[in-house]
């Protein structure tokens, strides 16, 4: 559906409750990123004048700020490496895995550090790093700039506002591809000029303006197009499934990229579930509402809104929008940094409704449930077996398979009816003593559990009707057990968050049985989970859609 502004499209507002102060930081702020506990962490640019900062930091509960992830990933001097320590970050999101993304420009006044380019994934309760990638010379070649990244999945989407160009990441192929390199749809476009509040064009003391190529990116609810810009405009589009056929050339790509309008300077953006396109307006100091159906209105105005960078929508439909006062900086007011502390972070609910427009969800980078595609496949399947440590390494030896972790040690308490029957049916006989989340190739994961107490000792046989239980992994769990109760199935009680390892806000699980009395579990994770030393792989989770 085109969303190209028609000439008679015009601004329009409605009321909307008020702005107020999310978070407040003393070091430049210019994105904003939630956790799904509601834990907000910052950006903090390594800009001219604006150097000594710890680059990305928690608010905790009282409003104070603490470096995260902490160690030397907050510790950067000029002189130093820059592979395990925040350079330039310029990007902080958290997706539906409910990790934190932090993309790192690597670059201080343009100049590049060694092992500064990178984009780093990080457990936001624990500070763990998860995983880092760095890309070589064929996707970041001189003068690449990462700006800002999205998920669908396992597709990782980043803008190169440097030369301009789009990066494409294959997160479960670990394959990545550089498209629309330098070709002018992706960079600003000529005789354009970023601006400041009232239409002020921006320029330096040499009276040079900013030449910021592809920056702001989003992903629609289905991931099936992206949408980028640069802080001039105009908002362009492309097929996704495009960017991923290497039988396409540039010139083919160009050939499909549609423009949908032209904006005034802006310096962030999010969408919703509804397709509405949000604006961080810098010439207005507004966010500005783009509709699937090409009208611009207006959601919030406030002269706090001093260039409005990198907003996003928040799990509780809080739309926050750092206030960067970047056209405040050397770059943009004439050489002179204007900028005053503190910077602050806004918060506004979002209204159901805007202009008789309805307004929608976070974009997370899950596909929205659609009939029956609320359920997505098996996550898990479990065995009980006699001898734990024996199976793990019958199926290491035989399958290849992975240990994840260990969420019930032999030396550990055993668990028993008491303790989890009302909620997986373990009988009042027995006691579970041990417990393990394996991974088996690019199938469903396989759980082991071992008890006492128990009459048999060996595994069911063909003319047994019924597994232990196989798991589900759904978006909403209400919906789910509610189908399936319907249907004639019998839950426990439920739902029940999960604990130890798959402890995290929104990690649930509910047991129910079938008619015939099989056993299945419904799944859903909103927090990342926590791996053993030594793992080599993450628990799989089935594709969405």
């Amino acid at each position: 559906m085109s969303m190209t502004v028609a000439a008679e499209a015009r601004a329009a507002s409605a009321p909307t409750p008020a702005l107020t102060v999310a978070a407040q930081s003393r070091w430049l702020c210019n994105g904003v990123a939630a956790a799904p506990d509601g834990t907000l962490f910052l950006g903090l640019p390594r800009f001219p004048d604006h150097t000594a900062t710890p680059s990305l930091v928690r608010v905790e509960p009282d409003g104070a700020l603490s470096p995260f992830p902490g160690g030397t990933w907050n510790a950067w001097s000029r002189d130093g490496d820059g592979r395990e320590t925040f350079v330039t970050v310029n990007a902080v999101h958290v997706f539906n895995d409910g990790t934190l993304w932090v993309v790192d420009q690597g670059a201080v006044g343009g100049q590049a550090v060694p092992g500064g380019p990178k984009i780093v994934r990080i457990d936001p309760r624990t500070g763990t790093v998860l995983a880092v990638l760095r890309f070589g010379d064929d996707i970041l070649p001189a003068g690449a700039a990462m700006n800002d990244l999205r998920l669908h999945d396992h597709m990782l989407y980043v803008t190169d506002s440097g030369l301009g160009g789009l990066i494409v990441h294959d997160l479960a192929a670990n394959r990545t591809l550089r498209r629309l390199s330098g070709h002018p749809l992706l960079r600003k476009p000529e005789g354009a000029a970023q601006k400041g509040k009232g239409g002020r064009i921006l320029a330096d003391a040499a009276d040079r303006h900013p030449a910021v190529a592809s920056d702001m990116i989003e992903l629609d609810a289905d991931g099936a197009w992206l949408y980028w810009a640069t802080p001039t405009g105009p908002v362009r589009r492309i097929a996704t499934a495009l960017l991923t056929d290497e039988s396409l050339t540039d010139a083919d790509l160009a050939a499909a990229i549609q423009t949908i309008a032209e904006i005034p300077t802006i310096g962030g953006t999010a969408m919703d579930t509804l397709g509405n396109l949000y604006l961080s307006d810098a010439e207005n100091r507004r966010i500005a509402v783009l509709t699937p159906q090409g009208r611009m209105l207006t959601l919030v105005q406030d002269d706090r809104l001093v260039s409005p960078d990198a907003i996003c929508i928040d799990g509780q439909r809080r739309l926050l929008v750092p206030a960067s006062q970047l056209e405040n900086l050397v770059s943009g007011a004439g050489g002179d940094d204007r900028t005053r502390a503190p910077w602050q972070v806004l918060a506004l609910p979002l209204p159901r409704e805007l202009a008789g427009l309805r307004l929608g969800e976070a974009v997370t980078g899950r596909s929205p449930p659609r009939g029956l595609s609320n359920i997505h496949g098996i996550e898990h399947v479990a065995m009980t077996v006699p001898d734990m440590e024996a199976a793990i390494r019958f199926l290491q030896e035989a399958f290849g398979a992975t240990v994840l972790y260990r969420h019930l040690k032999l030396t550990d308490e055993p668990l028993t009816a008491a303790d989890v029957g009302r909620i997986n049916g373990l009988p009042e006989t027995a006691t579970l003593r041990g417990a393990c989340q394996m991974r088996l190739g690019d199938g469903a994961n396989i759980e082991l559990f071992q008890l006492t107490g128990i009459a048999r000792t060996e595994a069911a046989e063909i003319n047994d009707i019924g597994l232990n239980h196989f798991s589900l992994f759904v978006d909403d769990i209400a919906l789910a057990t509610e189908r399936f109760a319907a249907a004639g199935g019998t839950l426990l009680e439920g739902p029940n968050d999960l604990g130890l390892n798959e402890t995290g806000a929104g990690n649930q699980l509910w047991f129910g049985r079938m008619p015939w009395g099989t056993w299945v579990e419904f799944m859903t994770f909103r927090s990342p989970l926590r791996y053993d030393a030594g793992a080599t792989q993450e628990r799989r989770f089935p594709a969405r859609g």
